[in-house]
């Protein structure tokens, strides 16, 4: 590959997170002064400053949220909250394959929330008192049932023949977009098919493991599609981190994109929309947490530009600029950083490139930008995917155990070490999540929790 892949620019410039972090600790200290409602109230004009008016009665005291295609309701009386999403209809063939995946979801995907069954109406719900309402806790439960209704609903109605609850109120790209955003793909995807087959021939699989996710990547970042098609380019990412002889998963990575390519314009088209959304499923953004995502690649790449290996420094943190979009809303001070090394560098020679690139990184690196204090997260990005893979099994362990401690324990004793374990999950703190799920299987055998 002599050349770097080529920059598409984004339907929306700005990549920024909506939230308004100060108006989350408005939130709480209002939660500890026990102003409950108003404490909500907060929260979710710190989600989206629209939803509460718009969305609410004049009463403060019922909402109902889109997200996508479902809706959050939620409803308020003077000892309670009550939390619930419409999930899907059940098909009259294959309901008992989607209830037994379901369940699984119960144990290894909710957090709080659960799946309840009304006639053939699958929804998730939640409720407790006033008093337990803390700020952390309800963003997590929203968060929880928005990123589960969002992932699964399409892949249902796919899969199993389920029907929506609630047809979304969207607003597709216009047509010259769509046309734009297909041929872009058209082009994206033959040219890194292309790199492939030449890193390929030379038996450089890692390279072209690299430039499968970068192109992946990089749809979401100009397409911002919904639906299915954002669902695929989320499952092919996690699929390239499979344990799996490399060679095997770049195999698996072109298969999907040959696929795309040979996607009808009409196809793609249907996940090419704007829709109202309450919590985003990516993390905002810090400096912080940029950094720390992006020093082993900075160290990998400084290396590379001292021995002059310069295709290395420029596959490699092409690869991380685009992987931080995927899994963050990009505060604009950094976006400005990123979409000008991009732009500057694409479709360049490696040499060329990976100076511009490595400039960039070496700026982000040393803090020359204004920092913000929003914390964001990397999920699911850990460079291991065995280290992902140990995650997913004491995420699946912590949560089987904590059905079958919750008669024995408090709801306070829940909720803390819930809060404690989506926290560590959040910033992608396997160590921190492994000990907590230790600490809580220790204290489970020697009966501390027992009554």
């Amino acid at each position: 590959m002599k050349r770097t892949l080529p920059f598409i620019a984004p339907i929306k410039d700005s990549t920024q997170s909506a939230i308004q972090r100060d108006l989350y600790e408005k939130s709480i200290d209002l939660y500890g002064e026990e102003k409950y409602v108003e404490a909500f109230h907060t929260l979710l004009d710190h989600l989206n400053p629209e939803f509460r008016t718009k969305f609410g009665n004049s009463e403060g005291t019922e909402f109902h949220l889109p997200h996508g295609s479902i809706v959050v309701n939620v409803r308020i009386d003077e000892e309670m909250m009550y939390i619930n999403a419409d999930f899907l209809n059940l098909p009259e063939k294959g309901r008992v394959a989607m209830l037994r995946q379901v369940t699984d979801m119960n144990i290894n995907q909710l957090l709080l929330p659960r799946f309840t069954k009304e006639g053939n109406r699958l929804k998730m719900e939640f409720h407790c008192l006033l008093s337990e309402t803390h700020p952390h806790k309800i963003v997590t439960i929203l968060q929880n049932i928005c990123r589960v209704g969002d992932k699964y609903d399409d892949e249902f109605c796919t899969k199993f023949g389920a029907t929506r609850c609630y047809e979304p109120k969207i607003t597709p790209y216009p047509p010259e977009i769509v046309d734009r955003i297909y041929k872009d793909i058209q082009t994206l995807v033959q040219t890194a098919l292309d790199a492939v087959k030449e890193y390929n021939d030379q038996r450089r699989y890692g390279y072209s493991w690299n430039i499968i996710d970068t192109a992946f990547y990089q749809i979401s970042y100009f397409a911002q599609p919904q639906g299915q098609l954002a669902n695929d380019l989320s499952k092919a990412v996690d699929d390239m981190d499979e344990e799996l002889p490399i060679a095997e998963l770049v195999m698996k990575g072109m298969a999907y994109l040959q696929k795309l390519l040979a996607t009808p314009k009409e196809k793609i088209a249907e996940d090419l929309y704007f829709v109202d959304t309450l919590v985003s499923i990516k993390g905002p953004s810090s400096l912080q947490n940029v950094q720390e995502n992006m020093k082993d690649v900075y160290e990998e790449a400084t290396a590379a530009m001292q021995r002059k290996d310069y295709e290395r420094a420029a596959v490699r943190i092409c690869y991380k600029f685009y992987e931080a979009y995927f899994y963050n809303d990009m505060q604009d001070d950094l976006n400005a950083i990123f979409v000008k090394a991009l732009r500057e560098a694409a479709d360049h020679p490696m040499e060329e490139a990976a100076d511009i690139l490595w400039n960039a990184l070496d700026k982000v690196m040393d803090g020359e930008i204004e920092s913000d204090e929003d914390e964001g997260f990397f999920s699911g990005a850990m460079e291991n995917p065995m280290a992902q893979q140990m995650m997913e099994q004491a995420a699946a362990t912590a949560n089987a155990m904590q059905q079958k401690m919750a008669e024995a324990m408090s709801g306070n004793e829940i909720q803390e070490l819930q809060q404690k374990m989506v926290e560590a999950m959040n910033r992608g703190d396997m160590a921190e999540y492994m000990r907590l799920a230790g600490e809580l299987q220790q204290k489970m055998m020697s009966g501390l929790f027992n009554n």
